[in-house]
C-alpha cells in the first residue's frame, strides 16, 4: 500500500509540473500575441494621425480607437506594459545591465507623458526568465514588440514579409 501511494505521489508531482509548464507556455504565447496587437495599434495610430502616440493611453482614447481596451500583460496579470520609445529602444540601463523604469526626471511634471518621446512599442514589466527564447532573449522584460515601418504588418517579431510580385510573361 505504501509503494502504491509513493508511486501516486510521484505521478501527481509530475502532472502538476507538466500543467504548470504548459500554463507558462500559454502565457508566453499570449504575451507575444498581445505585444503584436499593441504594435498593430501603434501602426494604425501612426497611419491615422501622422505621428506616433505619446502615451499608451492614447491608443485606447484616440478617435477612432486603434485599441479596444488596455490589454493586461499575461505574465504580470496587469495592464502595466512598459513603453519603448523612438530613438533609444526604450532601455535605461542600471548597474548590472538590468532594464529599469525611466527616471522621474524624464517625466513631465503633472503629466503621465514621458519626456523621452513618441512610443514605438511595448515590453513586459516582468523580470522572470522565460521558457521560450524570443528573438534571442530569455527574459520577458527583454521581449520587445516594436513598430518597424520597414517590415510589413508593423514588425514586432514574426511579421510577415511582403512577397514581391511575380511577373508572368504573356504570349504575343
Amino acid at each position: 500500500m505504501i509503494v502504491i501511494m509513493a508511486v501516486m505521489a510521484i505521478l501527481l508531482t509530475v502532472a502538476v509540473q507538466t500543467a504548470t509548464f504548459q500554463r507558462q507556455r500559454e502565457k508566453e504565447e499570449e504575451l507575444i500575441f498581445r505585444g503584436q496587437q499593441a504594435v498593430e495599434a501603434i501602426r494604425l495610430f501612426r497611419a491615422r494621425n501622422g505621428r506616433f502616440p505619446l502615451t499608451l493611453d492614447e491608443l485606447v482614447k484616440s478617435d477612432p480607437r486603434v485599441l479596444r481596451k488596455p490589454w493586461a500583460d499575461p505574465i504580470t496579470g496587469k495592464p502595466d506594459w512598459v513603453p519603448v520609445f523612438l530613438g533609444q529602444a526604450g532601455d535605461t540601463i542600471a548597474v548590472g545591465g538590468t532594464p529599469t523604469e525611466p527616471p522621474e526626471k524624464d517625466k513631465e511634471p503633472g503629466s503621465d507623458i514621458d519626456a523621452r518621446g513618441p512610443i514605438i512599442g511595448v515590453r513586459s514589466r516582468s523580470f522572470q526568465d522565460s521558457i521560450k527564447v524570443y528573438e534571442g532573449h530569455s527574459r520577458y522584460c527583454e521581449w520587445k514588440f516594436v513598430f518597424d515601418p520597414q517590415k510589413a504588418g508593423g514588425g514586432g517579431g514574426g511579421g510577415v514579409q511582403p512577397v514581391p510580385p511575380t511577373v508572368v510573361p504573356t504570349r504575343p
